[in-house]
């Protein structure tokens, strides 16, 4: 174990394995040190520019060392009897769009197949009404009709109607997880996840197995569903909704961000708000509403200085834009998938 490759899964596993090293310090390791051993027999100044003095002193025990490694070794067992690939971030098929985060995990669990990059996250509240439920059945008809994988939680509520959306429409969807791989959260849904699974998704960690999925979880999750995909539509939330923490992260990885307009009664009701904040607030009140703080406010305040931070849609005429703004981000990567499949007049009815 000693001369494993620090850049690959073991490698990593094997680093995150050892006590006061996380995952960004187990990144930062590979990437000076090309094998284990190579960190054994370093000298304690080029350590100490990593870790600190405890964990320097921690890596140079053998021991410690051959029982990271053997713990390691038991989560890789452990992953081939489940069909999961273990990535490593130096892997070349680990996925491009969570490359470039800057908090990007450097493990990535995956069952099924690994996202493609014309992919879009679509979430909202657990418990969505009437007009939730409609807009997202509508929303991922059109854009599975447009050759878009739907990344979303596989939480109840929004979460659930978008992956089923996305299954019943002949599309692609891909469930983030916030717990191991191990164990489908919440049970209720794990007839959803085996379907996902045989529909050519996928389902997604960054935790190992047998690690639960806690509050700090979610939200840990909520930074790869909009890092996975080049827009993320919020489909309906209230102001103070978890679905404000993967608004946050799509704003500040600079992805596109959608929400539909409610009107009528709809915008009356509670798990309606957070959409109208997103949609008709400007970004110094709309900070104010969600507390934003720090490098969030300011990119709030520098990006959207004359506008909301969402793009609305708030008809049928607005999906042709959307899917032109979805296009124009994806950029160059483009052409190299599947051509684009016009949506017909019905699909993009609205309330």
């Amino acid at each position: 174990m000693i001369g494993t490759e620090t850049r690959t899964a073991a490698g990593i596993l094997t680093l995150t394995a050892l006590r006061g090293i996380g995952p960004a310090t187990a990144e930062r390791l590979a990437e000076r040190f090309a094998l284990l051993d190579g960190i054994v027999e370093a000298e304690p100044g080029k350590l100490r520019s990593v870790v600190s003095a405890a964990v320097a002193e921690s890596l140079h025990e053998p021991a410690a060392l051959v029982n990271a490694g053997e713990k390691a070794q038991r989560v890789l067992d452990e992953a081939e009897r489940r069909g999961v690939r273990v990535l490593s971030v130096f892997d070349t098929d680990y996925p491009e769009a969570l490359r470039s985060l800057s908090d990007r995990p450097p493990i990535l669990f995956v069952k099924g197949k690994l996202p493609p990059r014309r992919s879009v996250a679509c979430i909202g509240t657990r418990e969505p009404s009437e007009f939730g439920e409609i807009v997202s059945d509508r929303i991922v008809e059109i854009l599975i009709s447009a050759n878009w994988a739907i990344v979303s939680g596989l939480a109840i509520g929004v979460d659930t109607l978008s992956h089923q959306a996305a299954l019943h429409h002949g599309g692609r969807t891909i469930a983030v997880m916030a717990g191991g791989l191990d164990a489908i959260y919440p049970r209720q849904n794990a007839k959803l996840a085996d379907e996902i699974l045989d529909k050519d998704g996928a389902l997604i960690s960054e935790q190992p197995f047998g690690v639960p999925p806690s509050p700090r979880n979610l939200v840990q999750r909520d930074r790869l569903q909009s890092g996975l995909s080049v827009a993320t539509f919020v489909m309906q939330t209230d102001i103070k909704g978890g679905s404000m923490h993967t608004v946050r992260y799509t704003i500040q990885q600079n992805r596109l961000l959608f929400a539909p307009v409610p009107q009528g009664r709809h915008a009356a009701e509670p798990k309606s708000q957070g959409i109208l904040a997103m949609t008709q607030f400007s970004a110094t009140r709309f900070a104010d509403i969600a507390r934003a703080e720090g490098d969030y406010r300011r990119i709030l305040s520098e990006r959207y200085p004359n506008g909301p931070v969402a793009v609305p849609l708030a008809s049928k005429e607005d999906y042709t834009s959307m899917l032109e703004l979805l296009e124009n981000r994806l950029g160059g990567d483009a052409a190299q998938d599947a051509p684009v499949r016009p949506s017909s007049p019905t699909q993009m009815s609205m309330l």
